[in-house]
């Protein structure tokens, strides 16, 4: 039996990935490199920006599923403590080419921009109505952060907490989350977005926490404080480039590393059409789906429930309506049966927002349409 082919996906949403912009130019080449295969451009400034860079080769992706070349877009957000400015544009400005003319007052432009530059504005500016359709494209969230230049010496979790570099991580960590919550949210539960965090460097040989667990900034460290700070959703790596070619497992026989970065990015779903796989399925459903996107919830609950019971004699293979056999009675229990079921769906969905309203109802109606 031949095996079959990987279902190519056209149009495969992106991988979004973020940095610290004090740890862009150490985390972001290696990364890129050992991902893609593909060197970042050298840089013509001696201040290199990675904010809304576009241009990187795509990240080719191929299971026994699927395959896709998903594009990349990475993005830095300066941490809000002293430190040299860099000077980069808003994510959105580059992605969505929203420059704006008559740029006349030059310093006062830069200050502008300059106050634009923090966590909390990026979450702002990203989790906006004018962003949804660039949160609509993404896949997938990667946070890129150099965990060696973090200072281990510190023997507690107290101690850690005053270090101005975790605070500005802690900030910069509640912004992506922020958003990344907008984006679920937005998606109703289909498709999740992928969560990952990369710790690049060795992992630190800090000292154990109070109650002697975990070591300061180590992977399970990580974990904890993430959980502490309400990202849900994020598994954390662990990433030495100075490794890369070594095929690392942990105790539980797990591979860690890139090998086990590109198994998270393996197993996503990147297909950017909600569901819509190309298998052959009923034509009547895929018509009453998209039937249901376009006014279903206009539609009172018995033009609804006519709907379904036209639909379900009409794939009776051409049955004669008035011809009823003897299982006429199971017919009428079934029909109820499903009556029941179509308005438990609306009662469900009331509290979403239209959209995905429509979209929730569409689904369980192709649901229901599989079973029979």
């Amino acid at each position: 039996m031949t095996p079959s082919k990987p279902k190519p996906i056209p149009n495969p949403r992106r991988l979004l990935i973020l940095t610290p912009t004090s740890h862009s130019t150490t985390t972001i080449p290696p990364f890129l490199l050992s991902l893609t295969g593909s060197p970042v451009l050298d840089p013509q400034s001696e201040s290199p920006s990675f904010a809304g860079y576009t241009t990187h080769p795509p990240l080719v992706l191929e299971n026994k599923y699927y395959k896709a070349s998903v594009p990349i877009w990475v993005d830095e957000i300066p941490l809000p403590i002293p430190s040299s400015p860099h000077s980069s544009s808003s994510p959105l400005e580059t992605l969505a080419e929203e420059k704006k003319p008559g740029e006349e007052n030059g310093k006062e432009d830069k200050e502008i921009e300059t106050e634009t530059l923090t966590p909390e504005t990026w979450k702002s500016e990203f989790s906006g109505s004018e962003a949804r359709v660039v949160r609509d494209a993404v896949g997938g969230v990667i946070i890129c952060i150099r965990n060696e230049g973090l200072d281990p010496g510190v023997g507690s979790d107290t101690g850690t907490e005053d270090l101005p570099e975790w605070r500005g991580l802690r900030a910069f960590l509640e912004a992506v989350g922020g958003v990344k919550g907008v984006m679920d949210e937005e998606r109703g539960g289909l498709g999740d977005v992928l969560g990952l965090v990369v710790l690049v460097g060795r992992e630190s040989a800090g000292s154990a926490d109070d109650d002697g667990g975990e070591k300061t900034f180590s992977v399970p460290w990580w974990e904890d404080r993430l959980f502490d700070l309400g990202l849900v959703g994020f598994e954390v790596v662990s990433w030495d480039p100075r490794e890369n070619k070594k095929e690392v497992r942990d105790h539980f026989g797990e591979y860690q590393g890139m090998r086990r970065i590109r198994e998270i990015l393996e197993t996503h779903e990147w297909d950017s059409s909600s569901g819509d796989l190309a298998d052959g399925g009923d034509l009547e459903a895929d018509e009453l789906e998209r039937h249901l996107l376009e006014d279903g919830f206009n539609l009172e609950v018995n033009e609804l429930e006519r709907e379904m019971v036209g639909l379900r004699f009409a794939m009776e293979n051409g049955e004669d309506m008035g011809d009823l056999g003897g299982d006429d009675e199971m017919r009428v229990e079934s029909m109820e049966a499903l009556m029941l079921r179509m308005k438990a769906i609306k009662d469900m969905s009331d509290e979403l927002p239209e959209n995905e309203r429509k979209r929730f109802a569409a689904k369980a109606v192709r649901d229901i349409m599989k079973e029979l």
